[in-house]
C-alpha cells in the first residue's frame, strides 16, 4: 500500500504552484488562510516582518494601519522599504511591496492613528489582529476594540536584543489591560487640564532587525493557530507571554493574570448590532443618524460616542469661547490657548466634554448638522444607542464598508 504523503507529494507541482511546499505541512489549511482577513497595526520593524510572513504564507486579505511616514533610519529594520520611499506613508508603501511579493493578495491600507481613526466595525470583520506597536496607549486601544468586537489579537514588543509576544482571545481569557496596576493607569491617563504639548518629543527605541524577525515569526505562527483555535487549544500563547532574552539566548513562557473587574472585558451583543448600509462617517450628520436611532429605540434616545468629545473651551482672562469639536485625546495644550489674549483656557469636564448626543442636550444644536467625520468619528465605527427605557442597541456605519475593505463582507 502506497504512503498517502508520498502520493500527495507526487501530485504537487513544485515548478508552477507557489503554495506547493506549504500544502505538505500537517494541519496547514491553505483555503482557510486564503480566505482569512488579518489586520496588522503598525508597519515599522516588527510590522514589516509580520507582513512579509503573511504574504509568503498566502494570507488572502491583509489590511495595514499605520500613521507614520518612512525615515532613512527605518531602512536598517524594514525589508519592505527602500531609500526612494522616504517621506512616503509606511502603510501604503508596505501594501505596494506586498503585492510585488505575492500578486494573489488583496491588500488594503490606511494612514491614520488607531486611537481616533479605527472603526469597531472594521475590527469585527477581521479574523485576527496583529499589533506591531511601540507604545502602551495604542496597545490599550487595540485591546479594548478587539474585546468589544470579540476578535483575537497578538501583541509583540522589542528593545535592542530582547522581545516578547502575547496572545489574547476574547471574551473569556485574560487581556492586555488585566495586568495593569494603578501606577500603569496613571502613566497613560491624560487629565483634561494636563494635556501634553505638541512639542513633546517621542523617544526612539533602539532595536535590531534580527529581534524583529524573531518576534514577528512567532506572531504570525500564533495568528495561524488562532484561525483554527480549537485544533490548537492548549498549544498556543493565548493567555501567556513568550519572553525572549537575546543577550543570553533564553526563552521563557509565563501565564498572564486575568482580572475579573477589568474594564476592557466588555463585548457587543452581536444580535443587537444594527447595520446601516446608507450611513457613513463622511456623508451622514449627527441629526440624520440620531433620527435613525430614534426610529429603532424611540424618541429621547441617546447616542453614545466611543470617546470624550471636547466641545470648546472658554478663556478665563477675556471670556472668549473657542470651538474645539475634537476628541479629548487628540488635543494638545496649544489648542487651548486664546487667539485674542494668549491665555491658556481650562476645560471644564461638566460643560466642555461629552460622550452623549441627545436632542434635549444643550450641545445638540452644535452637532446636529455636522458630519460624523467632522468630529473624528471613524469610518465603519459602531456607536451605542440607549433608548429612554434603557434598551441598548449598537449601530454600525456600514456605508463605509466597501470604501475601507474594497471587498464586501462575506
Amino acid at each position: 500500500m502506497r504512503d498517502a504523503a508520498l502520493e500527495q507529494h507526487e501530485l504537487l507541482d513544485f515548478q508552477e504552484d507557489r503554495y506547493s511546499v506549504l500544502k505538505l505541512i500537517d494541519g496547514f489549511d491553505l483555503e482557510r488562510v486564503r480566505s482569512a482577513k488579518v489586520l496588522v497595526i503598525g508597519a515599522g520593524a516588527i510590522g514589516n516582518e509580520v507582513l512579509k510572513n503573511l504574504a509568503l504564507l498566502g494570507f488572502g486579505h491583509i489590511f495595514i494601519y499605520d500613521r507614520d511616514t518612512i525615515e532613512m533610519s527605518n531602512l536598517t529594520r524594514s525589508i519592505l522599504f527602500r531609500a526612494g520611499d522616504r517621506d512616503q506613508p509606511k502603510a501604503e508603501t508596505a501594501a505596494r511591496a506586498l503585492k510585488s511579493i505575492n500578486p494573489d493578495l488583496h491588500v488594503g491600507w490606511w494612514n491614520g492613528d488607531i486611537r481616533f481613526d479605527l472603526g469597531l466595525g472594521l475590527v469585527q470583520r477581521m479574523d485576527v489582529v496583529i499589533g506591531c506597536l511601540d507604545n502602551r496607549e495604542a496597545r490599550l486601544t487595540i485591546n479594548s476594540k478587539c474585546f468589544q468586537a470579540g476578535r483575537p489579537w497578538v501583541d509583540a514588543g522589542i528593545g535592542q536584543l530582547n522581545g516578547q509576544v502575547r496572545a489574547f482571545l476574547p471574551p473569556d481569557g485574560t487581556c492586555y489591560e488585566c495586568s495593569y496596576s494603578d501606577e500603569d493607569y496613571m502613566q497613560v491617563a491624560v487629565p483634561c487640564n494636563q494635556l501634553a504639548s505638541v512639542y513633546a518629543s517621542e523617544g526612539k527605541i533602539p532595536t535590531t532587525p534580527t529581534i524583529a524577525s524573531i518576534v514577528a515569526g512567532v506572531q504570525v505562527q500564533e495568528a495561524l493557530k488562532l484561525l483554527s483555535y480549537e485544533d490548537w487549544r492548549g498549544r498556543t500563547l493565548v493567555g501567556h507571554e513568550l519572553i525572549y532574552n537575546g543577550t543570553v539566548e533564553d526563552v521563557s513562557i509565563t501565564a498572564l493574570p486575568r482580572r475579573d473587574d477589568c474594564p476592557a472585558h466588555r463585548m457587543f451583543e452581536t444580535e443587537r448590532i444594527v447595520l446601516l448600509p446608507g450611513v457613513s462617517a463622511d456623508t451622514t450628520t449627527f441629526g440624520q443618524l440620531l433620527q435613525l436611532v430614534e426610529e429603532r429605540l424611540g424618541a429621547g434616545t441617546t447616542l453614545m460616542l466611543n470617546f470624550d468629545l471636547a466641545l470648546g473651551v472658554s478663556c478665563h482672562e477675556c471670556g472668549r469661547r473657542k470651538s474645539l469639536l475634537q476628541p479629548l485625546q487628540k488635543l494638545f495644550r496649544e489648542d487651548l490657548f486664546c487667539a485674542e489674549c494668549g491665555q491658556e483656557g481650562l476645560l471644564d469636564p461638566s460643560s466642555d466634554l461629552t460622550a452623549r448626543v441627545n436632542k434635549s442636550l444643550a450641545h445638540y444644536e452644535t452637532l446636529r448638522d455636522l458630519k460624523l467625520a467632522a468630529v473624528n468619528v471613524p469610518p465603519l465605527d459602531i456607536l451605542t444607542g440607549i433608548g429612554p427605557d434603557g434598551t441598548k442597541a449598537y449601530f454600525e456605519l456600514t456605508g463605509d464598508e466597501m470604501r475601507l475593505l474594497g471587498v464586501p463582507n462575506k
